[in-house]
């Protein structure tokens, strides 16, 4: 709501008791009013129409009192009143005031005088005319120490908003851009299943184009070999990621470790050893075994520590898939040991049959356990996809989207979903939600890379 709060005008007097007449406050003059100072009377505006009213006057060298305060009914709630108050009380501490005195008969402005403002009771005052609510004969005498309160005012405000922010985030406000992490190809979908997965490098590399373009900024690889298998050999990784950068030099690559088809180290880390333009920003890092429909991922403790102390070696950022809370707990053991360290990246996969299921409240419990310095993406596996997706932006965490997760657009399965479209859908459904998506500098920074 766009309001502005100016000086007072003689002219505005009518408009003034206007405002006023909604709450009995209007009687002015009158033996319980004197008549305003437009000295010392602000007035809020909307589209130039006074819907807020607020005074004060000067006791003494070093006190004050507020004289009135008003805003329109319907308007109750939108800050307002809080303007109109900070606004005279800067105006009477700019003057030298450092006790105000206010009176009021409301109980619920009473309680809001001291939960915003730190007044107290010091009184009663018997009202000699008809004002403010006439079943209350009596006003109730607040003061404050405004010296005490000014100084104090820009460290509680930071207090109050990072309070909020750790305990109950208002909408989005908070939020980061939403960092949007393709995952094109995986190790799973073939051109039998559907047409629209990449396979080829051309075609990978083309699929990183659009998704970049339509706005990812992370693109998780998997390579194919000739025949269109999953491929763990560098030479398809170097291919693939110099030619994308080639393109899209600021597209953040992150080259897969998985152990779901290849076992050894040196199968699984070839791709950790490339250098110079071929060399993977991130590789990913599956914090402990499960099982696939189609087989199992095996990842002892033993490998996880040793791929994650070569990405370390070799500076390549891990990105951590969690797909339930043990792995978590991998992820501190890896911390705690210094193996991992700074700024942490988490993917955090649901819906598997194995694993953690897709529902806000295993999403919640995820993210909730995480260390500290961490940031997060969600996933869904199959037709989860969409509605974990959109519970990450929501919850103020980041998306992982892509064919790799689900082959479908459409819970129906009536339609096959091409990488580009499944995250133009995630910016729209962000931009709708009014977070913003992140460019690639922003992504970088909140990742602690070097930008």
């Amino acid at each position: 709501m766009n309001f502005v709060i100016e000086s007072a005008k003689s002219g505005y007097f009518e408009e003034i008791l206007s405002v006023l007449k909604h709450w009995n406050m209007h009687h002015i003059p009158s033996a319980e009013m004197d008549m305003i100072d437009f000295n010392t009377f602000f007035v809020a505006k909307i589209d130039n129409k006074i819907v807020g009213v607020s005074g004060y006057k000067i006791l003494s060298k070093e006190s004050g009192k507020t004289t009135l305060l008003a805003v329109s009914p319907d308007l109750q709630g939108s800050g307002i009143g809080k303007a109109l108050q900070e606004k005279r009380l800067e105006a009477m501490h700019k003057a030298g005031v450092k006790k105000v005195t206010t009176n009021a008969d409301r109980s619920n402005i009473i309680v809001w005088y001291k939960k915003h403002y730190g007044y107290y009771e010091v009184g009663k005052l018997k009202k000699i005319a008809s004002f403010g609510l006439d079943e209350i004969d009596f006003w109730t005498t607040l003061e404050m120490d405004l010296e005490a309160y000014m100084s104090q005012k820009e460290f509680k405000n930071a207090k109050k908003m990072q309070y909020i922010q750790d305990n109950n985030p208002p909408p989005l406000s908070p939020y980061p851009p939403l960092i949007i992490n393709a995952c094109l190809t995986g190790m799973v979908p073939t051109k039998n299943t559907t047409k629209c997965v990449p396979v080829s490098i051309d075609e990978i590399v083309k699929d990183a184009i659009d998704v970049y373009d339509a706005g990812a900024r992370i693109v998780h690889l998997h390579a194919r070999d000739i025949d269109g298998r999953p491929a763990s050999e560098a030479r398809y990784y170097e291919e693939i990621i110099t030619s994308i950068r080639q393109e899209r030099p600021n597209l953040i690559c992150c080259a897969t470790t998985s152990g779901r088809n290849f076992k050894s180290i040196e199968q699984r880390s070839e791709v950790l050893y490339l250098t110079g333009n071929a060399k993977p920003d991130m590789a990913s890092l599956t914090l402990g075994s499960l099982n696939f429909i189609t087989g199992p991922s095996i990842n002892s403790l033993d490998t996880i520590q040793e791929l994650a102390m070569i990405m370390k070696e070799k500076g390549i950022m891990p990105e951590l898939e969690v797909f339930d809370s043990g792995m978590i707990n991998v992820a501190k053991y890896l911390e705690r040991h210094d193996i991992i360290s700074g700024m942490k990246y988490f993917n955090i996969l649901l819906g598997n049959i194995n694993t953690a299921s897709a529902t806000i409240g295993d999403l919640a419990y995820l993210y909730n356990a995480l260390p500290k310095n961490s940031i997060w993406a969600a996933a869904g596996l199959g037709g989860f996809q969409l509605p974990m997706n959109t519970a990450a932006i929501v919850a103020g965490g980041h998306v992982r989207v892509g064919i790799e997760d689900s082959i479908y657009y459409d819970y129906k399965q009536s339609r096959f979903a091409t990488n580009a479209d499944l995250v133009r859908r995630i910016v729209r459904i962000s931009t709708e939600l009014q977070r913003d998506v992140a460019t690639s500098d922003q992504t970088k920074k909140m990742l602690g890379m070097n930008t």
